[in-house]
């Protein structure tokens, strides 16, 4: 490799690597602004109201404006607190599963929902470890190596066990197929699950500079 080639790969390298740090803070930074503005917006006429009957004068000033914003994300986040509490008990269970199953058998609704339920399930995933280890294993065929992340496993009735082995799609790790082989059909790797998702969504540019790979001992 000489300098050139070698100058350029390192630059390219690390352009990458400062969109994957930026990427997500830029996206967290317009989400949060939008949810904030969202809720000001829908809240504060009531909070104005209320302050108005308690005998205050209605908010002539950005200072009032941003009280009153700040209470209504307040309240709103205590209403998610109390949702949450009555969604954990056995009457709020019986309710929104009712309407769990309306919602599931409405035309229109029906797909906007499930694609709702199915993006806050996978953007809960890491939170909950569902990746375990990174490994590499052959698909789609044999002789083909692919990344992959093990999420668990199945144990058959006469003792065969089988992992589960997430394969990932890029640059979008969300989507991908889920197969089961034996553990002598994966091989280790010692990437962190970090290093794993980095070399995914940058398309194969950010890679260890050493990776070792082992295959588990049944």
């Amino acid at each position: 490799m000489t300098f050139a080639s070698g100058f350029k790969k390192n630059i390219r390298k690390r352009l990458v690597t400062g969109l994957l740090v930026i990427f997500p803070i830029f996206i967290t930074f317009f989400v949060v602004k939008f949810l904030f503005g969202f809720v000001g917006g829908v809240l504060s006429p009531v909070v104005t109201k209320v302050i108005v009957l308690l005998g205050y004068s209605p908010p002539d000033s950005k200072v009032d404006e941003f009280v009153i914003t700040t209470v209504s994300i307040i309240l709103t986040f205590a209403a998610l607190y109390f949702i949450g509490v009555f969604a954990t008990n056995f009457f709020g269970k019986l309710i929104l599963g009712y309407f769990d199953a309306i919602f599931h058998k409405t035309p229109i609704i029906n797909s906007v929902y499930a694609s709702s339920k199915q993006f806050l399930h996978l953007v809960s995933l890491p939170g909950r470890k569902a990746f375990k280890r990174v490994v590499i294993v052959e698909y789609p065929r044999v002789g083909m190596k692919v990344i992959a992340f093990a999420t668990g496993g199945i144990k058959s009735k006469d003792g065969t066990e089988l992992t589960s082995i997430f394969i990932p799609t890029t640059p979008n790790p969300t989507s991908g197929f889920l197969i089961y082989l034996p553990e002598s059909d994966i091989v280790e790797t010692s990437m962190t699950i970090e290093e794993g998702m980095k070399l995914i969504i940058s398309g194969g540019i950010i890679v260890p500079e050493v990776v070792e790979f082992s295959i588990r001992s049944l």
